[in-house]
C-alpha cells in the first residue's frame, strides 16, 4: 500500500488509471525483482562462448537472443512468469486500486463473497475458490514437468 496509492495516482493523472495497460504497469513495478531474482542462476549458466560462436557465425544481435538465448533461458522465462502470475493473482490491492472502481478481480470477488453481509451460496464460494485454485495450480504443474526446481536455488560458478 505504501507504493500502491501513489503508483495508482500517478497512473490516473496520466490517465492510464482504469485501463489494463494501468494494471499492467502497476504490477510491473513489484514484480521486476522476483523476476531478476529467478532469472539470475539461469543467467549465470549460459557459457559466453555461446555467444562468441554465434557471433563467429554471423548470427547479430537479435538473431543471438532469439535462436540461442530465449531456448537456453525458456526454463527460467517459465519460472519467472508463473511466480508473477501466482503473486499478481495473490496480491490484488494493486489490480484493485489501478483498475479503478468498477472492475473486480477473482480475488477481490472471492473476498466480497466470503465476508459480504448477508446469506451467500456455498457453491458460489466453493466454484470461485476452485478457479482461483486451479488459475494457480495448472501453469505451476506444467512449469514442474519443464523446469527442475533446483535451477532455482543452485548457482554454477563459471571457471576463468
Amino acid at each position: 500500500m505504501t507504493y500502491g496509492i501513489p503508483l495508482a495516482t500517478l497512473l490516473y493523472s496520466l490517465h492510464l488509471g482504469g485501463t489494463i495497460t494501468g494494471v499492467i504497469l502497476g504490477n510491473l513495478v513489484p514484480a521486476v525483482p522476483f523476476v531478476i531474482l529467478v532469472m539470475t542462476p539461469f543467467i549465470e549458466r549460459i557459457d559466453p562462448k555461446l555467444e562468441a560462436a554465434a557471433r563467429v557465425f554471423g548470427a547479430g544481435t537479435l538473431r543471438l537472443f532469439r535462436h540461442v538465448l530465449v531456448p537456453l533461458l525458456a526454463p527460467g522465462i517459465l519460472a519467472a512468469g508463473l511466480l508473477v502470475l501466482v503473486r499478481t493473482i495473490g496480491m490484488f490491492e494493486l489490480t484493485f486500486l489501478t483498475a479503478g472502481p468498477d472492475s473486480q478481480t477473482l480475488v477481490v470477488a472471492l473476498y466480497y463473497t466470503v465476508f459480504a453481509a448477508g446469506v451467500r451460496a456455498g457453491q458460489l464460494i466453493d466454484a470461485m475458490a476452485v478457479i482461483y485454485m486451479a488459475t494457480a495450480l495448472i501453469p505451476l504443474v506444467i512449469a514442474l514437468r519443464v523446469v527442475d526446481p533446483t535451477q532455482l536455488v543452485t548457482r554454477v560458478r563459471s571457471e576463468r
